[in-house]
């Protein structure tokens, strides 16, 4: 759909919004239902309308989401007496699952790939009471992440999935390498080895191996095998930021899982989309370090767009810069801080830069100790570009106001907006939704809001997998 076309639609259909909440109201009377509609069922009923979008008012947002039953204080303690917060998930299992809500388990699953073992981990969360008939939400981090930026937010207070797991089982996966048992004491965050296994650190030179073959097979590899051995029915894949790129890779080898359908939260699309390798433009390999180094994720790669005035941290009085080193520091100890390189030039649609990073990955694996073949590595690269558009049943993003790099002030040019009406071209008749939250609420909205957040999220999966 062309640019003038698709501004065409979003006049004629953002009207029709307008109206909807009216139009509730009015049907409910008209059936005799007594009881007014929860804020979930509104958000529901909104998108029952085909619309480029959907917006949630502010004073409907703020009425979503529910309490959790000791508000989060046992989370919050273990966090408080772990230093810098990075308390040691298995310690959740003994607490009961009256006080929180649900039952949780921690999950360590070793795989191989490219000769080397690897772990991926994940914190399953189960409830007491869920909703009927709802697959489990498996939410994967972004770059530079974990699970617990999504279970627990940057003061120790509760986070997105602690809510979530109220209603609908979850799965918080950390990529392997972002997570390690106690977490990390190097500030310098370039410089630190990742957690690529779980019962023992690896040394700086085989971590150097590891960085130039982290390809997103290693990622979606590690993904599949403890979504297999976790999960036991239906899940809807929700992948952050760069962690979208996994559910989009992994759309038909999980097609017993997601049956067709997609969910998205700061996700957009796939690398190999026409608009997102627009949006992105050309790389230059000038434009990344190394097969072999981590990029180092600093305050100051945070103070721009991923920064609002619903961060915990947020003080008027002070520099975005200030805030995001305040919030970055209260995250140093637990938090990963860094992103793999291949993951970086992946995600990015460089495709262009195959012959250089296949040098670099060549020149690296030379003479190895662990026989890892060069050409095995060099085949798998770019899998983000060749993610299946086609056969999907039902889609929808979610994003919102302050999110930058998926929202914009001009619909027409929003990110989401753009990628979703790809993906209508390519799966004609489908129903494909764009939920936004029009708040000042940005990418990091789920250690923003989460307790509202989490009620959208809700909502949404409830229409995704309406019949």
């Amino acid at each position: 759909m062309k640019a003038q076309s698709l501004t065409m639609l979003i006049n004629e259909k953002s009207d029709l919004l307008v109206s909807i909440s009216c139009g509730i109201m009015f049907w409910l009377a008209l059936v005799g239902c007594t009881e007014p509609p929860t804020a979930e069922e509104q958000v529901i009923a909104l998108l029952a309308d085909d619309a480029p979008y959907h917006l949630v008012s502010e004073e409907l947002f703020e009425e979503l989401g529910w309490d959790l039953p000791d508000g989060g204080a046992a989370v919050t303690d273990l966090a408080n007496a772990a230093p810098g917060g990075a308390f040691d998930p298995r310690d959740l299992e003994s607490i009961s699952p009256k006080t929180l809500g649900y039952t949780a388990r921690w999950h360590e699953v070793r795989f191989n790939t490219y000769g080397l073992n690897w772990d991926i981990s994940g914190l399953h969360l189960t409830p007491r009471d869920p909703l009927p008939d709802v697959p489990a939400m498996v939410i994967i981090n972004g770059g530079g992440a974990n699970w617990y930026e999504f279970f627990i937010d940057p003061k120790n207070r509760p986070g997105l999935g602690q809510y979530l797991a109220q209603r609908v089982p979850v799965l918080l996966l950390s990529i392997p390498g972002n997570y390690r048992h106690g977490g990390w004491t190097n500030l310098q965050f370039g410089e630190r080895i990742p957690g690529y296994l779980l019962d023992r650190d690896v040394s700086a030179e085989e971590a150097r191996i590891r960085n130039a073959v982290y390809t997103f097979r290693v990622v979606t590899d590690g993904v599949r095998a403890i979504i297999d051995e976790v999960v036991p029915g239906p899940a809807v894949v929700i992948g952050h930021s760069t962690g979208g790129e996994v559910q989009f890779i992994l759309k038909d080898a999980l097609a017993e899982k997601n049956r067709g359908l997609s969910m998205g939260w700061g996700t957009g699309g796939p690398a190999g989309l026409k608009s997102m390798r627009d949006f992105r433009g050309v790389r230059s390999i000038d434009d990344y370090l190394h097969v072999t180094k981590l990029r180092a994720r600093t305050p100051d790669q945070y103070s721009r767009g991923y920064l609002g005035p619903w961060n915990p941290f947020w003080d008027p009085a002070k520099p975005r810069q200030e805030i995001a080193a305040d919030w970055m520091g209260a995250e140093a100890h637990r938090r990963a801080q860094f992103k793999q390189p291949l993951q970086d030039i992946e995600h990015s649609s460089a495709i262009n830069l195959l012959p250089e990073v296949s040098t670099q990955i060549r020149d690296t694996l030379a003479d190895n100790p662990y026989g890892i073949e060069a050409q095995e590595v060099i085949d798998d690269l770019f899998s983000t570009m060749n993610s299946p558009v086609i056969g999907y049943k039902k889609m929808i993003w979610t994003t919102a106001k302050l999110d930058t790099g998926h929202w914009n002030e001009d619909p027409s040019k929003a990110r989401e907006v753009i990628i979703s009406t790809e993906f209508r071209d390519a799966n004609p008749g489908i129903p494909i939704r764009v939920l936004v939250f029009d708040v000042p609420m940005t990418h990091y909205g789920h250690i923003e809001k989460p307790r509202e957040l989490a009620g959208g999220l809700v909502a949404a999966l409830r229409w995704l997998t309406a019949p």
